[in-house]
């Protein structure tokens, strides 16, 4: 399934109820929706939403090789996202070298 605009709206909207994650974004591709940071030069993958039906996700964390591997993790977009914040929240940090290029966080 191809993914809507709208699902990519729905999960910004969920992250920007998070005022430490203002520096993630959304990108879509096929079934999954990718939480990134940074530029395209410095680009950092933190976590991936993959849709496996109706209104639920799978989620996956990115390793240390580039590769994603998927956790046993599934539900809503709004469950992932507190289980991500909850349980993985080293996951969504902005990285070092992104707070000294913006050290106002924002």
């Amino acid at each position: 399934m191809a993914l809507e605009t709208e699902n990519v709206e729905d999960l910004e909207e969920l992250l920007a109820r998070h005022e430490h994650l203002s520096h993630l974004r959304v990108k879509k591709r096929g079934d999954s929706l990718t939480l990134f940071s940074g530029e395209q030069h410095d680009l950092h993958l933190h976590a991936r939403l993959t849709h496996i039906g109706g209104n639920h996700w799978g989620l996956s964390l990115p390793r240390h090789n580039g590769r994603w591997e998927r956790t046993p993790f599934t539900g809503t977009m709004r469950q992932l996202i507190d289980t991500l914040t909850s349980d993985f929240g080293f996951y969504l940090e902005r990285l070092e070298s992104q707070t000294r290029q913006n050290p106002s966080g924002t």
